[in-house]
């Protein structure tokens, strides 16, 4: 799975992906991810995760943001997920993660 990242400014690194995040992808995105903010230079405190492309998300996907999440967490910064699809939305409100995260 492509995975691009950029950086809005020191502080909010902004991660882009298309397609579905499962069992065969899921993984790849997450690794990608928190490579990226283990080398970000600066104080990262927002990982914006853009979702506008990614049309599926598994149970083991939910668990990668989870992961994400809590590496944020742990660097007192947050996740924010943005241009989420309804049906998308559901998987995360299923499982309470709207809750913890904040969707734009």
């Amino acid at each position: 799975m492509e995975v691009s990242i950029s950086y809005k400014n020191a502080f909010i690194m902004v991660a882009k992906a298309a397609g579905k995040i499962n069992l065969e992808t899921a993984v790849e995105y997450g690794m990608k991810i928190k490579d990226a903010i283990m080398d970000f230079d600066g104080e990262l405190k927002e990982l914006i995760l853009d979702f506008s492309e990614i049309t599926f998300i598994s149970s083991i996907g939910l668990k990668v943001v989870l992961e994400l999440y809590k590496e944020m967490e742990d660097r007192d910064g947050v996740v924010k997920i943005t241009g989420v699809s309804d049906e998308v939305k559901k998987s995360f409100d299923m499982v309470g993660f709207d809750n913890f995260i904040v969707f734009e």
